[in-house]
C-alpha cells in the first residue's frame, strides 16, 4: 500500500503483471482483506497510469462469483458457467475480487490501461512433494465440498502462468475478466453425473458437455488470449502432463 515506493518501482517497467494480496478469507480480517486487494489494485493502476503503462495483468478469481466462502449459494443459471453469469458477493474476499475487476474498468476508460483480471481456479502445483495431499483430496470423490462449490475446476500451475505472461504479450483493448482454468474437470468423471446430485436443477446448458468438459468456459480467454490449458491431471499414469 506504500504509493510512492510502487510508482517508482512501476515507473522501470513497460508492462506489469499484478499478484499482491491476501489471497483467501481470513476470519477477523475482511476489512484488511478489502483494503489490501482493493486500494493495493487500485494504486497499481494508477501508478501504471502514472508511468504510462498501457497493459496490466491482475489475479482475479473464481471466487468473484462469490461462490466457495460466500453465505449463500451461488444460484446457478446455466452451465457452462461464463464470465457474463451473475456473482452472488457475501464475503470480503469474494467482493475485493469483483472490486478489482471493476477498477481495471474504471482505468480502460479513464487512461486506456488494457487489462485482464483472470479469474484462476485452483492452482495445482506439478510439484511432487504435493502428490499425496492431491490423491487424498481426489480419493473422497466428486462429492467433496470444496469440489462442488468450484465446480470440479482446476489449472496447472505452469498454465496459469502462462495465462499471465499473455495478459501483457497479446494483442487486445479493454479490460477483460477471464476465467483460467482447465476445459476438463479435475477428476476426469462424466461431467453431468458428478453435476446432477448438486446442481441437477440447472436445465441450461449453453454448450455440449457430454464426457469430462469443465462446468466452468475458458473460451473467453482462448478467444482473447490465445491462451490454451495444456496439462491434465491423469493419476494412472502421471500427474500433469501435457494433452488430453
Amino acid at each position: 500500500l506504500d504509493y510512492d515506493a510502487l510508482a517508482r518501482t512501476v515507473a522501470e517497467h513497460d508492462s506489469v503483471i499484478h499478484l499482491a494480496g491476501i489471497p483467501s478469507l481470513v476470519k477477523g480480517k475482511s476489512r484488511q482483506t478489502f483494503e489490501d486487494n482493493c486500494q493495493g489494485t487500485y494504486n497499481v493502476y494508477e501508478a501504471c497510469a502514472a508511468a504510462g503503462i498501457k497493459k496490466i495483468s491482475v489475479a482475479s478469481s473464481i471466487n468473484a462469483l462469490g461462490q466457495w466462502y460466500g453465505k449463500e449459494l451461488l444460484p446457478v443459471r446455466y452451465f457452462p458457467i461464463d464470465e457474463d453469469h451473475p456473482s452472488l458477493l457475501s464475503d470480503a474476499y469474494s467482493f475485493s475480487k469483483k472490486i478489482l475487476e471493476e477498477i481495471g474498468e474504471y482505468f480502460w476508460h479513464k487512461d486506456g490501461i488494457s487489462s485482464v483480471s483472470l479469474r484462476i481456479t485452483w492452482v495445482v502445483s506439478p510439484d511432487p512433494r504435493r502428490l499425496d495431499g492431491m490423491a487424498r483430496m481426489m480419493s473422497q470423490g466428486p462429492d467433496l465440498e470444496f469440489f462442488v462449490r468450484n465446480y470440479w475446476t482446476w489449472v496447472d500451475a505452469r498454465d496459469s502462468a502462462r495465462a499471465f505472461v499473455q495478459g501483457i504479450e497479446a494483442d487486445y483493448e479493454g479490460a477483460h475478466p477471464l476465467f483460467i482454468n482447465s476445459d476438463v474437470n479435475l477428476l476426469n468423471l462424466p461431467t453431468r453425473e458428478i453435476a446432477k446430485p448438486h446442481y441437477g436443477y440447472v436445465t441450461d446448458w449453453r454448450e455440449p458437455i457430454e464426457q469430462d468438459e469443465a462446468l466452468v468456459s475458458c473460451r473467453r480467454a482462448k478467444e482473447i488470449l490465445g491462451w490454451e490449458p495444456i496439462y491434465r491431471l491423469i493419476p494412472e499414469h502421471g500427474w500433469n502432463i501435457p494433452g488430453r
